[in-house]
């Protein structure tokens, strides 16, 4: 078992941790990979935490109740004062949905759940929407904290039966849960990022390290090779891995093993490389990592805010770099630092439980009067909470018929014919198309018509082409092949309407200054995407023009007209929030992009679907020159015409929808 005398290598190897972390989130370019750092502190905490467990457990001294003292004061004194910090921040700065949000957020984290909170409250972990949630980062505290609930137990029911039962019962749960990874990074690709079972084989491999599963350098040659390029993994995750990435699974296998390999060159001897990392002011880093983890995610939400835009500027982004670092020293010096110390030179466990049980008191009842207070929407001048609230709400419309199946039935809009059986038409498409519903319906009920609406999130009326990045339990090939089917085998709808976000989906990078993961497209049935690489020409726009030309082929051959709509403007920034954080607390409002910036963005696209006009003799309509000239404008009559950024608010929508609609046969 390895040594548990103090390492500065290892204190060194946080700072290759939390640094990528943080400046991967700041946006710093070279560094799209460092939310493996997360990965990195997870090999480390295995490794330090089951060599303190092994050695109590083997002197017979080991207690269920110190092991969880000691949890105690590590986590918890500097999590409360990032709590309340949200809290007090949020009050001044949050709109109430968002304020509301954090609220319950702080609920999660502070029972250490917040992992399963955010894998069903956030789209993605680096989606638009995750950019806005304070305390996102908390998820890896509530894996943590799981991880350690039954983890003691478990070494002291194998410590009994001997040692080689102590590392054959770790080697295989670390292994199952591995391989539990890599099948939910296809599958189910968000809760493979969150969730606990497919991350305990990294605090595994820190474990299997403890416990000596590994045999000792014969040469030293050995370890020193081992070191380099254990530290030469990580950087390479962090410089090569990006949002397009499966993760964790395989991939996470490259960072997880070079902190691995540091650690055990470390553990036999002294390195160049252990040097290297042991270096003073890395050192320092490594002590205060975790108050720097803890409060850079709220510094770079503050700065958002007061910004206006997901994407900070490298100015704003380095000083939120430098506040996060004065923090995180400050936080550690006067909040870690004097729990952390135990009886009789620092505080004693009735103290610690006095205190820790007072604050989560506090922050319990001051979520709580947040949360049951809806966000306080009184602390906004009530015309702008009225103005942000119906626009971020969607459409009763679209939260009734989002991702219905044709076989359960799909959505009826429209004026009542007496008989209720045939329609006119059919809005198809994701979730843009679901954005349209409210100016759908109204123009049906307007004009006299009936229609029926196909749409799902994230899937695009591409047929045999798939979101792979969104895993295979999103379904679009299904959802898709049902709705040509109804549409073969009924002899209504004289006309199919698609809608979707196709910029997205044809350059599969997000517009210039969103975040959030890229679009990655693959033939239904494959489990790998296409690249040019692999077959030229079969890139994301060759998939896109593949998969409409046959939904539109198919279509026609029914003797349906089709109108294909333009992808609308995408902003880049949240409309809803940088107007109420312009009104509320004076941030900048972001400029929305030109006429000139979006036909860029759109060139490919429309070169599509320009060629698809021309073959099949079908219309084509667009919302930009409504909406750009030569700036694209967000708002109307003081109400956003966008409920985020880049789909329509339910105002938008029946400002804009109808007008597009009436070009139906002029085109």
């Amino acid at each position: 078992m390895s040594s548990l005398a103090y390492r500065r290598d290892i204190d060194g190897l946080r700072a290759f941790a939390v640094l990528p972390v943080l400046f991967a989130h700041a946006g710093l370019p070279g560094f799209s990979g460092g939310f493996v750092g997360v990965d990195v502190f997870f090999v480390i905490s295995g490794f330090l935490i089951t060599g303190i467990l092994m050695r109590e457990i083997g002197e017979d001294r080991f207690s269920l109740a110190n092991f969880y003292e000691r949890r105690a004061r590590r986590i918890l004194p500097a999590l409360f004062a990032v709590f309340l910090a949200c809290l007090g921040v949020g009050w001044f700065v949050l709109p109430p949905e968002p304020f509301k949000e954090l609220a319950q957020s702080v609920l999660a984290a502070l029972f250490f759940v917040s992992n399963f909170w955010f894998w069903q409250s956030t789209g993605d972990y680096f989606g638009s929407d995750a950019e806005w949630q304070p305390l996102l980062h908390t998820w890896s505290l509530s894996v943590e904290e799981q991880f350690y609930l039954g983890f003691p137990l478990l070494l002291c029911l194998l410590a009994a039966r001997g040692r080689r039962s102590v590392l054959m019962g770790v080697a295989g749960l670390s292994v199952l849960s591995l391989l539990l990874s890599i099948w939910a990074t296809k599958s189910q690709p968000l809760a493979n990022y969150f969730l606990t079972p497919t991350r305990m084989w990294e605090l595994g491999l820190g474990a299997l390290l403890a416990l000596g599963a590994f045999a000792a350098p014969r040469q030293r040659w050995q370890a020193e090779l081992a070191a380099a390029a254990g530290l030469a993994m990580i950087l390479v995750a962090v410089v090569a891995y990006d949002s397009a990435t499966p993760f964790p699974g395989l991939a996470a296998l490259l960072p997880c093993v070079g902190a691995a390999a540091l650690i055990w060159a470390g553990g036999h001897g002294s390195t160049v490389t252990g040097r290297l990392v042991a270096w003073s002011p890395f050192v320092w880093v490594g002590l205060v990592s975790y108050s720097l983890y803890l409060w850079h995610w709220p510094v770079l939400v503050l700065f958002r805010l007061l910004h206006g835009s997901a994407e900070l500027p490298l100015e704003l982004a380095l000083q939120a770099i430098a506040l996060s670092l004065v923090l995180a020293w400050l936080s550690w010096r006067f909040v870690e630092a004097p729990f952390r110390k135990p009886a009789p030179t620092g505080m004693s466990r009735r103290v610690l439980v006095r205190t820790c049980g007072a604050l989560a008191t506090l922050t319990v009842a001051l979520a709580l009067v947040v949360n049951v207070n809806k966000g306080v929407p009184e602390r906004l001048p009530e015309d702008l909470f009225t103005t942000y609230r119906e626009a971020i709400k969607r459409a009763p419309e679209e939260r009734r018929c989002m991702d219905r199946l044709p076989e359960e039935g799909l959505c009826e809009f429209g004026a009542d014919d007496g008989q209720g059986n045939n329609m006119d038409y059919l809005l198809w498409g994701d979730s843009h198309a679901g954005a349209f519903l409210p100016g759908f319906q109204l123009w049906l009920r307007e004009r006299g018509h009936r229609g029926l609406a196909a749409v799902k999130s994230a899937c695009a009326p591409l047929m045999g082409v798939v979101r792979v990045e969104m895993g295979s339990a999103q379904d679009c090939d299904r959802f898709n092949a049902q709705v040509i089917e109804m549409l073969e085998g009924r002899e209504d709808i004289s006309t199919v309407i698609l809608v979707a976000r196709w910029a997205l989906v044809v350059e599969g990078s997000r517009s210039p200054g969103e975040s959030g993961p890229p679009a990655v497209l693959g033939l239904a049935g494959q489990q790998e995407p296409l690249t040019a690489s692999d077959d030229p020409g079969r890139d994301n726009a060759g998939l896109v023009a593949q998969g409409l030309a046959e939904t539109v082929s198919r279509i026609r051959a029914t003797g349906r007209e089709v109108l294909i709509v333009e992808s609308i403007p995408e902003i880049a920034f949240s409309v809803p929030m940088a107007i109420v954080s312009s009104e509320f607390v004076g941030a900048q409002l972001q400029a929305a992009p030109t006429l000139e910036e979006v036909q860029a963005r759109n060139q490919r696209t429309n070169e599509i679907l320009g060629s698809l006009v021309e073959a099949f003799q079908i219309q084509r309509e667009s919302l930009v020159p409504d909406l750009c000239h030569p700036r694209c404008q967000i708002q109307a009559d003081g109400r956003p015409l966008y409920r985020d950024d880049d789909h329509l608010s339910a105002f938008g929508s029946e400002q804009l929808v109808p007008e597009l609609l009436d070009r139906l046969g002029s085109g």
